[in-house]
């Protein structure tokens, strides 16, 4: 039985400002108005409802994404949208018909105001997807709302009808039962993933004067020893990944968790993150399900949703995305997700060890290594993150994984800068000088902070905190697919590689000298000497 939830005033009584975007919701009276319900759980449809009013021209145009942030691949959300009406601000039903698959043609016949209304199909639980059923309502909004075409950068409501008796929680949930939601423009709308259900766990920590909430959909029973050692490792995660870059311009996150449901997956938001784990909670675990999950996609709360690539916010949502440098977005955050098992004092150094010679080993073995560099190997994602599967593909020949390939690099960077500066810099210095780059530049869109970085602005980051030019590097090993000598690497922080047997191993050297000693305890322990 689910533990009930909890009442989130409370949560919330901390001394912490406004964030920016609820200052900025009370500037601008939104005129696009949305509302979903939740009618008949078990149909599996929600009901959508958009309001929009200031309504000019002779057509207004409403995109169904047909791909959604942090899951590459098309998607064609439109396929599930089902009982389309549209009517003017008197309730007359007004023409309307289709551009393509994804995009809707409204006729307003002068009305200022028009509604429109359609069902969405949802039963898969994930970090793109959307479900609904009898145990709860779970929804990601590239997959259930669409925009007006023209005004994505407007600030829009949202309206939550629950079932009767049903919680509603997301990373903007503000107090118990909240059904009323102001974004400051579509993108944040969808980027806000949200749980109603009948009943869930919440638990709350601080760190760094900011109030973190893990919201856990546990399937079956579960102690209370286990989640308090759940929400003590989570917190864990969130004190180490903030000492990288320092903690994230924000005043609240959310972590959302479904522990022991079918399917697994993870993805990152701005104020939030969606982990899905099939492994329930069990004592005997050495790290409890969801946490190592949380470990990767806490650390996206700067790496890939405000340090971004260029391609990655704003969004184009009509078709997907073609980019270079997810061997940073995903690949680092696959790295620093894994050092965090050391680094939050998760587990011990063998295990550390074990993770990192699965990386090298994956990087110096894959075929498809040498087919597809880190580049083109996150210029591929599309055809294979989460993308249906219509024809048979040699892809295990010929692509090999950005978040490894990434990862790999990340590895090779860390030990090098550390080597190269005497351990006072590491690739944490390179990631807080894309920052600069980037974030920190001034906004060249209605999108967030500053600007996204290019793989020039990537290769000028590592080149600073490792004191030299690194461009002959990245084309060898980035832009190229040679094998980097991992030996080498590793031997920085006096550890070897043994590939005696089907699983690789890392241990620690006999004999490494205080040097390397000194970077391997910097390096397994923090960010920092």
């Amino acid at each position: 039985m689910l533990t009930p939830v909890f009442a989130l005033a409370s949560l919330l009584a901390v001394g912490l400002p406004a964030p920016k975007h609820v200052v900025d919701n009370a500037v601008v009276a939104p005129a696009i108005h949305y509302t979903i319900s939740m009618p008949d759980p078990g149909s599996h449809l929600y009901s959508v409802t958009i309001d929009v009013d200031d309504v000019t021209g002779a057509v207004l145009k409403l995109q169904m994404p047909v791909w959604s942030p942090g899951r590459y691949a098309r998607m064609d959300f439109a396929k599930n949208v089902q009982d389309f009406t549209v009517t003017d601000g008197n309730a007359k039903a007004l023409k309307w018909d289709r551009e393509n698959g994804s995009l809707w043609r409204v006729y307003p016949a002068g009305s200022r105001h028009i509604v429109a209304h359609y069902r969405v199909f949802g039963d898969d639980l994930s970090g793109t997807f959307s479900v609904l059923d009898s145990l709860h309502a779970n929804w990601n909004g590239g997959s259930v709302f669409m925009y007006v075409e023209g005004r994505k950068p407007s600030a829009v409501t949202l309206h939550i009808d629950p079932p009767a008796g049903w919680h509603i929680i997301n990373g903007d949930t503000k107090q118990l039962d909240q059904t009323d939601y102001t974004f400051e423009n579509y993108d944040r709308l969808i980027d806000t993933p949200t749980e109603v259900a009948p009943s869930f766990m919440v638990d709350s920590f601080t760190v760094d004067n900011r109030l973190y909430r893990t919201v856990v959909h546990h399937n079956g029973p579960t102690t209370a020893e286990e989640r308090a050692r759940f929400v003590a490792s989570v917190r864990k995660i969130v004190e180490a990944h903030n000492r990288v870059i320092g903690p994230p311009p924000l005043r609240m996150y959310t972590f959302l968790f479904h522990i022991g449901f079918p399917g697994g997956d993870g993805m990152e938001h701005l104020y939030s993150t969606q982990i899905i784990d099939r492994q329930p909670w069990v004592d005997s675990a050495s790290v409890l399900a969801g946490v190592g999950t949380a470990a990767h996609e806490y650390f996206h709360v700067w790496n890939v949703k405000r340090i971004r690539p260029m391609a990655l916010g704003p969004f184009d949502y009509t078709k997907e995305q073609y980019q270079p440098s997810l061997w940073v977005a995903e690949g680092w955050t696959q790295y620093y997700g894994e050092m965090a098992t050391s680094r939050a004092q998760l587990g011990p150094a063998a295990s550390t060890y074990a993770m990192i010679a699965g990386i090298v080993q994956a990087n110096l073995t894959a075929p498809g290594r040498k087919e597809v560099s880190a580049r083109m190997a996150s210029f591929e994602a599309p055809f294979f993150d989460g993308a249906p599967r219509a024809q048979k593909t040699n892809a295990s020949q010929t692509f090999f994984s950005y978040y490894f390939k990434g990862a790999g690099i990340a590895l090779a960077l860390d030990l090098m800068i550390r080597n190269e500066t005497a351990n006072v810099r590491s690739l944490d210095d390179a990631l807080r000088n894309l920052k600069k780059l980037s974030w920190d530049k001034p906004n060249a869109s209605y999108y967030l902070q500053g600007r996204g970085y290019t793989e020039a602005d990537v290769e000028h980051a590592v080149s600073e905190a490792m004191g030299k030019d690194m461009h002959a590097w990245f084309e060898q090993y980035v832009g190229g697919t040679r094998d980097i000598d991992f030996d080498e690497i590793l031997g920085f922080a006096g550890l070897t590689l043994d590939r005696s047997s089907a699983r690789w191993t890392v241990s620690e050297a006999p004999g490494a000298s205080s040097r390397q000693v000194a970077i391997r305890n910097v390096w397994l322990a923090d960010s920092h000497e």
